[in-house]
């Protein structure tokens, strides 16, 4: 019993243990935040000026002590003034000279007496003169009034007010001065913190006036900065000036606000910078900021592609909080963070793709990932420390398609029609004819070409049908056809009678001898060619309207095979010119089941029979397949039915790259550069690199095959390039590329042409890739998961 409860207690405890760590089999904790977060963006980091505006609404100032300001107008400019001290005044007492000491010593012992003031005897307006300082001082000009009176009513006569100006900093310009010397690091100098709470009562003039220095004078010796400078907001009835941040939003709580006419979600921040300018923060609620993200990092039509975005767009911006930490805010609004363009970017399918994943994360470890993304890969991505500094586990190089033929999936059409089943090679171009002749009202008895078919002489409706169509494009009636028909001489006589005019025998009796009849008629087996279809036969031969077997005999009484006669047709098609028709174009991907053409500027959807006849180019030839994929970009020939539905499809491979990517205009490029110019560029990113440029060799490459490490070779020695500074260094696109040189006679290169692939830095996320994953069915989780190792998606708040 008591090893029955152990082993029960055991069991609990293993259960509570996976509930409290479910969905995380590492253990690590699901990362959750209670609330949707902000994030701060700066829009301005070094201007003199800005404009804030809003509409239908008033602008609100915000303070750090939560108050907020209706400052009842719609437009206010924003800039920085260098800050001065206050001047304030302080007042003395005292009274007017006496002839001498002793009658000044006098009254001042009466004015003590009288009002229990501190007195003190000095030296008057001159030398020989003397005066009374009475009591201390005080702030203000009614206080100095009601204390002169105090003493006139007592009968002190000739008491002098004698003022005094002097400077007293702030708190806040006596703090931000301890701001900035404490953190020298930091390019923000507003004051930052809470405001503390003035908690001082109203000073009550009291009659007697005490000695002690006032309370606004306590700074008056401080030592400020002297190049402090406070935000300056002024509009129509408004001048604010405070060496804080300044907030400025619309009175809605998500009303749009204006800066410099560029509408924004959520608030603006002002504060001054190192420099002594002003840097303007957009401070918003993070899926009011991805608005604005996702249309401008990735515009293309797919929603599934929006919507991985807009999940890496906001892992992103999770992950990379405080990266501008310094300058007083997380990101900037360009590539350096995440392209941000606010409210004139959004879009319909943008918004949507961020509700519909409000609050989704990609998570590593309970955390965040570094959600980086890339416009085009080029094919395939690259582990993150070859690239970068940094090593992480979750961005690791991926190709940028599908598993074998899952990639094509998406984009295949079929047909219910078997393909041809031909052993014999000498039979196969039949296929491709026969095909076309079917879709132009040749009857076919068979659902499937095989040998047999085509080596078996053809049914007397087939025969049929193949002379009539022929009869009908010499305008000539239709021919007696009968199963005897398919034997050759025979054949030759209807293809006479459709081919010549009535008098064309009568004409080639006349002009053609005996001899010209047996030269057109010398195979080897002419003598068993009966006398009265000789002449017929030899007008054919000669005109080239009729041919033999391989073997040099014609086997009168044998009939022609299909492959044979359709072949015959088929010559005279051609000779005529009146081989079938067919529409051409450039294919774009397949779009369910449809052949999607590119027409210009614009495209056009054509449905599919099912039972077309499929070609697809293998090498040189085009082979039968019942099915095949379109990614786009191949050259086909078609033709349609009545229903406008493809009858016939042949489909030649585009040479362009078949990755997710592939419809980005970066996929492929190419440049020169002189060996001079890719020298001046390099210097830029090489240490002590000098001399003449003799040669450069790539080292080193990822797992994608990008260049991680690039030898230069100039006359002064040897240097070494690694990473993405090689990208930026050649100043190229991508860092997946190969070099083609041109070498001086001096054995020194003296150009480079650059073939390359993708654009960006080529880690994480493939924006292109994206795009083409979705148009393939794939859901925005399975096109995050396929970019991002090992991720967890999670949705971090509601």
């Amino acid at each position: 019993m008591k090893l029955r409860n152990y082993l029960f207690l055991i069991l609990s405890l293993f259960v509570f243990t996976s509930i409290i760590f479910a969905g995380d089999e590492n253990n690590f904790p699901v990362y959750k935040l209670e609330r949707e977060p902000t994030v701060r963006i700066g829009l301005l980091r070094n201007s003199y000026s800005a404009v804030i505006t809003t509409r239908n609404t008033s602008l609100v100032a915000e303070g750090l002590d939560g108050t907020n300001r209706f400052l009842n107008t719609t437009r206010i400019r924003v800039s920085s003034k260098l800050y001065k001290p206050p001047v304030f005044e302080y007042y003395r007492f005292e009274t007017t000279d006496f002839e001498t000491k002793e009658e000044a010593e006098s009254f001042a012992n009466r004015i003590k007496a009288e009002t229990q003031e501190d007195v003190a005897v000095m030296f008057g307006s001159t030398a020989d003169k003397w005066k009374v300082r009475i009591g201390g001082e005080v702030e203000t000009k009614p206080e100095a009034d009601n204390y002169v009176a105090f003493l006139t009513e007592k009968g002190f006569e000739g008491i002098q007010i004698i003022p005094t100006q002097y400077t007293s900093p702030s708190d806040d310009a006596i703090a931000l001065t301890r701001q900035i010397l404490n953190t020298p690091k930091s390019k923000v100098h507003s004051l930052t913190g809470s405001r503390p709470i003035n908690s001082r009562n109203p000073r009550n003039f009291v009659k007697k006036i005490s000695s002690s220095r006032p309370t606004r004078r306590k700074n008056m010796n401080a030592v400020i900065n002297p190049r402090l400078r406070e935000v300056v907001a002024a509009g129509r009835g408004v001048n604010i000036s405070s060496l804080r941040p300044i907030t400025i939003g619309s009175s809605n709580s998500r009303g749009i606000v204006y800066l410099n006419g560029k509408r924004y979600r959520g608030k603006m921040e002002v504060f001054v910078n190192a420099k002594g300018r002003i840097t303007v923060v957009n401070v918003v609620p993070v899926e009011d900021y991805l608005l604005g993200v996702v249309p401008a990092e990735l515009s293309l039509p797919q929603i599934e592609a929006q919507k991985a975005q807009a999940v890496a767009a906001r892992t992103y911006a999770l992950g990379n909080k405080d990266d501008y930490e310094a300058e007083g805010f997380d990101m900037v609004d360009t590539v350096w963070s995440q392209v941000y363009k606010g409210v004139r970017a959004e879009t319909r399918m943008g918004t949507r793709a961020v509700n519909e994943t409000r609050g989704m994360v990609a998570t590593y470890q309970g955390k965040p990932i570094n959600a980086m993304f890339t416009s085009t890969c080029g094919g395939r991505t690259e582990d993150s420390r070859n690239i970068y500094d940094f090593d992480l586990p979750y961005l690791k190089g991926v190709h940028c398609s599908l598993d074998g033929k899952k990639h094509f999936s998406p984009f295949l059409i079929k047909s219910s029609r078997e393909p041809a089943l031909i052993r014999n090679e000498a039979n196969y171009e039949f296929v491709r004819l026969a095909s076309k002749y079917a879709v132009n009202n040749f009857v076919m008895v068979t659902n499937r070409f095989s040998d047999d078919y085509f080596e078996d002489a053809p049914t007397e409706t087939e025969l049929k049908s193949w002379l009539n169509q022929l009869a009908v494009k010499f305008n000539k009636p239709f021919p007696l056809v009968t199963a005897e028909t398919s034997k050759p001489l025979r054949l030759a006589r209807v293809l006479h009678s459709l081919i010549y005019t009535p008098d064309a025998e009568t004409d080639a009796e006349t002009l053609l001898s005996e001899a010209d009849i047996n030269y057109q008629l010398s195979f080897l087996d002419a003598g068993e060619v009966p006398k009265q279809d000789r002449l017929i036969l030899a007008t054919l031969m000669r005109d080239g309207w009729f041919s033999i077997y391989s073997d040099l005999t014609i086997k009168p009484n044998k009939p022609y095979s299909r492959g044979k006669i359709l072949n015959l047709i088929d010559h005279i098609y051609s000779k005529k010119k009146w081989s079938p028709k067919f529409e051409s174009g450039t294919a774009k991907p397949t779009e369910d089941g449809k052949l999607v053409l590119r027409v210009g500027r614009s495209e056009r959807e054509i449905k599919i029979s099912q039972n077309v006849f499929l070609f697809r180019k293998f090498g040189d030839a085009f082979y039968q397949v019942k099915e095949t994929a379109l990614l786009g970009g191949e050259r086909v020939r078609y033709k349609t039915n009545s229903l406008g539905e493809i009858i016939y499809l042949e489909i030649e491979p585009t040479r362009e790259t078949t990755v997710a990517e592939k419809m980005s205009p970066f996929t492929n490029w190419r440049t020169r550069k002189s060996a001079s110019s890719v020298l001046a560029s390099l210097r830029r990113y090489v240490r002590g690199l000098s001399g003449t440029l003799i040669d450069i060799n790539v080292k080193k490459r990822g797992f994608s095959k990008r260049a991680t490490e690039l030898e230069i070779i100039t006359t002064t020695g040897k240097f070494t390039l690694k990473r993405g500074k090689i990208r930026s260094g050649l100043r190229l696109r991508e860092q997946l590329f190969v070099m083609d040189k041109r070498y001086g006679t001096n054995g020194r290169v003296i150009s480079f042409t650059f073939t390359g692939r993708g654009w960006g830095h080529g880690i994480g996320m493939c924006q292109y890739g994206a795009y083409g994953f979705a148009k393939m069915g794939l859901n925005y989780d399975q096109i995050i998961n396929h970019y991002y190792t090992d991720i967890d998606l999670v949705k971090a708040y509601q």
